[in-house]
Order: C-alpha cells, then sequence, then structure tokens
C-alpha cells in the first residue's frame, strides 16, 4: 500500500489531507474541553465583581464620578458573564432543541465577533425584525450557522471601511429568513458555482478548511431551510438563509 494512504479495519481510505483535517478537528475538540474550563473559571471572579459593585452603588455616600464608574464595572461585568454563559451552552454537544428567537441569536453572534469586526475594521448593521415569531429548532446549530457566514463574511473584507448587513424578516406565514449582505470584493460566477462544494476554499493555506459552507448548506437543510446566495465582483456577496418556523 502507497505510504500516502492508510486504512481503517472497515478498509474506509485516510489521505493525508484527511488525516490532517481529523487531527486539526481533534485539536479544536481538545481546545473546546479547556475553553469550558476556562470559562468556568471566569464566571467566580465575575460574579464576585458583579455583587461587590452593586453593593457599592446602594451606598449612599459615593460620589457620582465613582457611582457611574463602578456601574460601567458592573455592566461590562454582566456583559463578560453573559458572553461566557453562552460559550458554555454553544460548546455543549447536547442537542438543544426548543423555540428559538432569531433575533437574539444573531445579537448573541454579533456580540461574540464584535473583537474580529473591529479588527478588519468593518462596521456591523443590524436591521432585525422584533415581530418575528419565535422557531423551533437547535439553537446551537443555529448559531453556528451565524457563525460560518458572518465569519466567511468578515474574512472576505481584509480592508478597512467594509461593511456588513445583518436582516431578519418574514418569509410568509410560515417561514422566516436571515440575510447576511457585505459590501466586500465579491464572487467571480465559476467560484459561486462551487461555494458550497466539500472541501473548496480560495483561503490562503491555513485560512480554511473548505468545509464551512458546506457544513453550513447541510446544516440548513437538515432543519428543513434553504440557503441562497449572491454576488457580483466589486458588488458585495448576500446570503439569504430561509427557515421553517415549526419543524
Amino acid at each position: 500500500m502507497n505510504d500516502s494512504v492508510a486504512r481503517y479495519s472497515n478498509e474506509a481510505i485516510i489521505t493525508p489531507d484527511l488525516l490532517k483535517q481529523m487531527a486539526y478537528n481533534e485539536k479544536m475538540a481538545e481546545l473546546g474541553k479547556i475553553s469550558a474550563g476556562v470559562v468556568h473559571e471566569l464566571n467566580a471572579p465575575l460574579s464576585v465583581i458583579i455583587s461587590a459593585s452593586q453593593m457599592i452603588m446602594r451606598e449612599d455616600d459615593v460620589p457620582e464620578a465613582v457611582q457611574e464608574m463602578i456601574a460601567r464595572i458592573s455592566s461590562e461585568a454582566q456583559r463578560l458573564s453573559q458572553l461566557t454563559k453562552g460559550l458554555l451552552n454553544f460548546s455543549s454537544h447536547d442537542e438543544t432543541v426548543g423555540e428559538t428567537d432569531l433575533n437574539l441569536t444573531v445579537d448573541f453572534i454579533l456580540n461574540f465577533l464584535t473583537f474580529e469586526a473591529a479588527r478588519r475594521g468593518v462596521t456591523v448593521l443590524r436591521q432585525l425584525d422584533y415581530t418575528l415569531p419565535v422557531i423551533r429548532l437547535d439553537a446551537n446549530i443555529l448559531k453556528q450557522i451565524l457563525l460560518n457566514i458572518i465569519m466567511n463574511a468578515l474574512q472576505a473584507m481584509e480592508d478597512a471601511g467594509g461593511k456588513l448587513l445583518i436582516e431578519t424578516t418574514n418569509d410568509g406565514p410560515d417561514r422566516i429568513c436571515f440575510i447576511i449582505a457585505d459590501n466586500g470584493p465579491g464572487i467571480p460566477d465559476e467560484t459561486l458555482d462551487r461555494i458550497f462544494d466539500r472541501y473548496f476554499t480560495t483561503k490562503k493555506p491555513g485560512e480554511g478548511t473548505g468545509l464551512g459552507l458546506f457544513v453550513t448548506k447541510n446544516l440548513v437543510e437538515s432543519m428543513g431551510g434553504d440557503i441562497k446566495v449572491s454576488s457580483r465582483i466589486g458588488g458585495g456577496t448576500t446570503f439569504v438563509v430561509t427557515l421553517p418556523i415549526q419543524q
């Protein structure tokens, strides 16, 4: 047998590229376990900070300037606490099927990616319809879909001044959708036709696996939804994901 090919006992062929991907997945799984422990450790001091700041704000003789500073500390600590709790939920392997608010999920992912967007000089705009009904699905899968598409858009806008618009809206009486549009360089037609193919990527080596959008499409379709993409060179790219309200 060729040295570049290994086999499992069930005769499944493992190519070098697939082996690297498996090793990467294993590394990320271990990193996820470590991160969960770090998040637990962060929650304890954050709880102390929140409690202490609230006690200080209840005191009568605290100067107004100090009150404002303590209130800011409390607000930021609560924000971090909510983020860490969300990360724990996001990293869980358990199914979280239930009534899910699309807008709250969008807000969570955008807050999670605030630093990434700022680092790339991307302005994020939100047009969220808060009258939308809740949808019944796995919230963690919805987060993964949003994360994959938004990260893909952010990575496409390397130059400062990029804009990313996320919109939620109705798509008939029994379906809702979200739209993610960027003003990046756009995608050529020959690439657009392959964008959801397994292992297809236009990113630099080490920056992408070619599985993100492939997985995203399969996740959307597994929930009875539909994903479409449109793009033009110099005119940005738009993803539209439509999901059923009830499955």
